[in-house]
């Protein structure tokens, strides 16, 4: 997977047709609430990489915060799953999850969201430490950028050399330029959306694959 991947989300099962929009997907499983069967049957014939949610209601999901439950969701699926993503507060409970994942061959990415603020560099640091001690595969971090500094900091935090993989964005008003600033800066995953946003500062992704292709 490239640096500069282009990703979106889903809600509702959308046609493999829209494969070209993006390199990956996301499924959110605790937004779509269909049984895994269901849910199989309904990607039939898809060719596009699935990374499969299912979020906790802290984090701005409609999962439950049960950390079993939210396995539940996910480990039937494994198989259809390119990636995972769980959030790093769930990472000590979930780490069945996580061995079922890497027995599997599917990579686990540890998501860290701030809504408010872009926290220290202690805590993003923290994030990332934190994620390689889990045994992650990869760190997802999004914050809330209240000022220029705040993407500096993010800038910084994805510049770096980590012993795993980062991805880094922003939300809020400067979240647009973060986007294509962090995947320059080496960001390993960003997110653009189909229909509506489910963050401020996303790009409609077939707009943001243009934009990232150009950089």
């Amino acid at each position: 997977m490239s640096d500069s991947a282009a990703f979106t989300h889903f809600t509702s099962i959308d046609n493999a047709a829209r494969a070209n929009l993006c390199d990956v997907a996301e499924l959110r499983l605790d937004q779509l609430q269909m049984p895994a069967e269901e849910l199989r049957a309904a990607l039939a014939g898809n060719s596009l990489p699935l990374l499969l949610t299912a979020r906790h209601p802290a984090e701005g999901g409609q999962a439950p915060e049960d950390a079993a439950a939210r396995a539940a969701m996910l480990e039937p699926l494994l198989d259809i799953a390119t990636l995972i993503d769980l959030e790093l507060r769930s990472a000590t409970q979930m780490q069945g999850t996580i061995q079922k994942a890497r027995a599997a061959g599917v990579p686990v990415v540890g998501s860290f969201h701030d809504f408010q603020a872009t926290p220290a560099d202690e805590v993003l640091n923290g994030a990332v430490n934190f994620a390689q001690q889990a045994g992650l595969d990869a760190v997802k971090i999004a914050t809330y950028l209240n000022t220029q500094e705040d993407l500096i900091r993010l800038m910084k935090l994805a510049g770096q050399t980590h012993r795993l993989r980062v991805s880094v964005m922003g939300m809020g008003p400067w979240g647009r330029v973060s986007r294509l600033v962090l995947a320059k800066c080496g960001s390993l995953l960003n997110y653009g959306f189909i229909g509506a946003s489910n963050a401020p500062g996303q790009w409609p992704v077939a707009r943001l694959k243009e934009l990232l292709a150009e950089l």
